[in-house]
């Protein structure tokens, strides 16, 4: 098992380094702005369903009845059924793209919620709406508030009243879901006179705090028609609510029934390009659901490494576009070129696929859809399948969706999954990859020890390398991302924001690998009900605690809720595979000594930082230095740990390579 995971995760590792410089290059032009919400936005959509289908849902669901037909009734027949589910997808997966393209204006209002304007009030006095009328909206978290006459044509000025932001205090504990207690108000003005005239040192000071916005005599505030203005917010401020008063006319040139007084908590122009960004990166996803299916029948016969290999073609295409149109050619619409380089890409690593199954001699070939027994049974068990092996992504996805209304919270949470996303995809989707056809092997011989033991050395592995890494992020994860990605338009704010989120996730970095291990063990008996329904529950989980936490925490709230979400699933997917899986002591007593190990270790690397904090903040080349001294460091304590505490040894990782 050793040799097939280290390929796997040797190609995984080529990808997630790639992956590194492709973010860092987008961290650079795309920031966290109106740009990097909408493109992640579009983006996490078609990776979502890559991450679900290319590393569990499908594999759960084919391979097992894959390789039974290729055990019990020979290659040809096996191969006729990988034919048929292949044509049987293409059909199916280029309908819903076509349907949903056009109606991405609607998904998005259900995936990005957020990013749509939160107040919206007609601009002529009718029956309906009064010459005066008050306004509120929350605006925690916000950087910005834009205010917006929607519509073109008219040249009057816009009146507003009472225009002012209120504090919210901090919440009590048996209101924690609802707003806190509304604290002091600050007109528009004292705001703007406020934050020009701080001290040079007080975080608050503002050069420019409004744009577009005329104070006038009184409690009167103007913008233009057709016009935005905007009230920009001090980093981590206090604010609650902004509120005011609109005041209507009962006519005015150009100003008709349809013309609306819009506000948002970010650009307004975020929701129309996630839509449009999100149209072109849709087609990703019917060919990743192909190269699912073509990675299922390799694997099944045990190569493991162009399957892995595959995404590395993502990040090629990411850097060529990256290099070529926005670096050199400085393109205006760099979120556009990335969106095409997801397309792009989706075509080549199916051909790459494809291309192998034939060259191997395992023709896929299209056929007309036999909708029988075999495929009616793959899609029954693919369904429960695509929420189980999805759980950790429909958690991000919800996640995202009360993300949305904080702007930056999509891309801050988006640079920390990429951190922690590089040991999980090097060691919990490799073992989950090279895991589900040997134990369907055991399982279909009834060689239930083997297969126990094949599942509990998983977990043994999975511990071996995800806990110190997780302990790594727990501890220095500001200096992880700085590194990564602060510069150009990924501000020091955005670092700290983003370091914080990764010190919630890795909480759970082990966990997820567990949920990877763990999961073959129902899916090689097909039984992908049970995950399912812990699933449902897990889901559950993140939503409450998401909502109890996003309000105090933020997004790093979120972080923490999907780390606890991903520690029930793990709970419940164990208690299901009692009768399979047996735990012994040996087991118990290695984890607790890769813990020790563990936790000295990240106590170190924690005074190294200490003594190297400085470096941080100086020249690129020290920053560098610095992060690759600690992170020498504690590999090479750890190293020494888990070899004098015994939690492994060199003999046991040899047997493990020649094991294969």
């Amino acid at each position: 098992m050793l040799r097939s995971l280290m390929q796997v995760s040797g190609f995984t590792a080529i990808s997630r380094v790639l992956g590194f410089v492709r973010d860092i290059l987008i961290a650079r032009y795309l920031g966290s702005g109106l740009l990097g919400d909408a493109f992640f936005s579009a983006f996490r959509f078609p990776n979502l369903f890559r991450r679900i289908f290319g590393e569990g849902a499908f594999n759960a669901a084919f391979v097992p009845m894959f390789g039974r037909r290729l055990e019990k009734e020979g290659e040809e027949d096996a191969m006729k059924f990988a034919s048929n589910a292949f044509s049987t997808l293409l059909v199916v997966l280029t309908a819903l793209t076509l349907v949903a393209i056009p109606c991405m204006h609607w998904i998005m209002g259900a995936v990005v919620p957020g990013f749509k304007a939160k107040v919206e009030m007609p601009l002529v006095v009718s029956a309906d709406t009064p010459e005066r009328e008050n306004f509120s909206m929350a605006v925690g978290g916000s950087r910005a508030i834009c205010l917006t006459i929607d519509g073109a044509g008219v040249t009057a000025q816009q009146q507003l009243a009472k225009l002012r932001l209120v504090k919210e205090l901090p919440k009590k504990l048996s209101n924690i879901l609802g707003d806190g207690p509304r604290g002091d108000s600050v007109s528009l003005k004292d705001y703007q006179s406020g934050l020009i005239n701080a001290s040079d040192g007080d975080a608050l000071k503002q050069v420019n705090p409004m744009e577009g916005i005329t104070i006038g005599k009184g409690d009167y505030t103007f913008i233009q028609d057709g016009s935005r203005a905007w009230i920009y917010l001090p980093k981590r401020h206090d604010f609650g609510w902004f509120e005011g008063e609109l005041i209507r006319t009962a006519s005015a040139e150009g100003v008709g029934g349809d013309h609306q007084f819009k506000i948002y908590r970010n650009h307004p122009d975020t929701f129309d390009l996630t839509v449009r960004l999100s149209q072109i990166t849709f087609c990703y996803l019917l060919f990743m659901a192909l190269v699912a299916h073509l990675s299922g029948v390799l694997n099944t016969f045990k190569i493991f490494g162009v399957p892995a290999a595959a995404p590395i073609l993502l990040n090629i295409v990411f850097l060529a576009g990256l290099g070529i149109f926005v670096a050199w050619q400085q393109s205006e619409v760099p979120a556009h070129i990335l969106a095409w380089c997801v397309a792009i890409a989706g075509v080549l690593q199916f051909s790459m696929l494809y291309g192998t199954c034939w060259k191997n001699g395992y023709h896929v070939r299209l056929q007309k859809p036999v909708f029988d027994s075999s495929i009616k049974r793959l899609f029954l068990l693919m369904g429960p399948g695509v929420l189980a092996a999805g759980i950790q992504q429909i958690n991000l996805l919800v996640g995202g969706v009360i993300a949305s209304f904080k702007q930056g919270a999509i891309s801050w949470l988006y640079y920390s999954d990429r951190v922690y996303q590089l040991p999980l995809g090097m060691i919990g989707i490799a073992l989950g990859v090279v895991l589900l056809p040997e134990v369907t092997r055991l399982v279909r011989r009834d060689d239930a020890k083997g297969a126990s033991d094949s599942m509990v050395r998983g977990m043994e592995l999975g511990l071996l390398i995800t806990l110190p890494a997780a302990v790594a992020m727990m501890v220095i994860p500001e200096p992880i991302i700085t590194v990564l990605f602060q510069r150009g338009e990924f501000t020091a704010d955005d670092a700290y924001q983003t370091g914080m989120a990764l010190r919630g996730f890795a909480l759970g970095l082990p966990g997820y690998v567990l949920i990877k291990v763990l999961q073959p063990g129902y899916f090689a008996r097909e039984n992908t009900r049970a995950p399912m329904m812990m699933a449902g529950i897990t889901v559950l989980v993140n939503i409450v605690v998401s909502l109890l936490l996003f309000a105090p925490l933020g997004h790093v709230g979120i972080a923490i809720a999907t780390t606890i979400a991903a520690w029930v699933n793990v709970l419940l997917l164990a208690r299901g595979l009692k009768g399979l899986v047996h735990v012994d002591k040996a087991f118990w007593t290695k984890a607790l000594r890769i813990c020790m190990a563990s936790v000295v270790m990240g106590a170190l690397v924690w005074g190294g930082y200490q003594l190297l904090g400085s470096w941080f903040e100086d020249v690129f080349w020290k920053q560098c230095t610095a992060l690759a001294l600690l992170i020498g460091l504690g590999m090479s304590v750890y190293a020494v740990l888990v070899l004098a505490l015994r939690a492994t040894s060199i003999a046991e990782l040899k047997a493990g390579f020649r094991r294969g």
